[in-house]
């Protein structure tokens, strides 16, 4: 599912990369994370901020990303190219697609990076499966995700446009995360309204 103009908007803008650094990754630091150091995908990327992070701050070894609105893809070339990520350091690629549709071989990442996505996944429990398959067994998803409580608040929530199908609690989440082969080894709530943790997939 595509973000609306508001969104774009909000994803777009220059609070995000503050949001996204020292918000939604600190909070993952204060789980034990380890963030990305070897080849890291990214779903949802919007306007390229966690992708520039993960090269520049993290130092990952290889970074992919997807994102399915073709906005976006040109919103986060065009910023990647300007801090000079396509031209400098490790290897990075970026194209249009889906989190469902994963268009990469089976065990390919060490860390898959989703902030704030799933929730715009009609079928996000496909996207769940499709991150287990291409994480290398021990590699790890650092997620942070709005639940039902959030985007069903009268307020909170109208702005913006999420599909019914993708709303779930802390433990359906978890649950689903649990069934495609991923442990839940941190997790930090804000009340019943989002949640970040990090899954690593078992060994086989």
């Amino acid at each position: 599912m595509q973000l609306n103009p508001f969104e774009r908007r909000l994803v777009a803008g220059r609070w995000r990369r503050l949001v996204l650094r020292h918000w939604d990754l600190r909070k993952l630091q204060r789980l034990g994370c380890v963030l990305p150091t070897g080849k890291t995908l990214e779903l949802g990327f919007g306007a390229g901020y966690g992708l520039e992070a993960c090269k520049f701050v993290f130092g990952a070894s290889e970074v992919h990303g997807l994102d399915p609105d073709p906005l976006m893809v040109a919103a986060a070339r065009q910023h990647l190219a300007r801090c000079g990520a396509f031209a400098q350091g490790a290897p990075m690629q970026i194209w249009q697609g889906k989190a469902t549709e994963i268009l990469a071989a089976d065990e390919s990442y060490d860390t898959v990076l989703c902030l704030q996505v799933l929730h715009h996944v009609v079928n996000w429990r496909q996207a769940v499966a499709e991150v287990a398959r291409v994480l290398r067994p021990g590699g790890q998803l650092l997620l942070a995700e709005s639940l039902v409580a959030f985007l069903q608040h009268p307020i909170l929530g109208r702005w913006m446009e999420h599909p019914t199908t993708a709303r779930f609690s802390q433990a359906e989440l978890v649950q689903e995360l649990e069934l495609a082969g991923l442990e839940v080894v941190g997790l930090k709530r804000l009340g019943s309204w989002m949640v970040w943790l990090r899954a690593v997939r078992r060994e086989l």
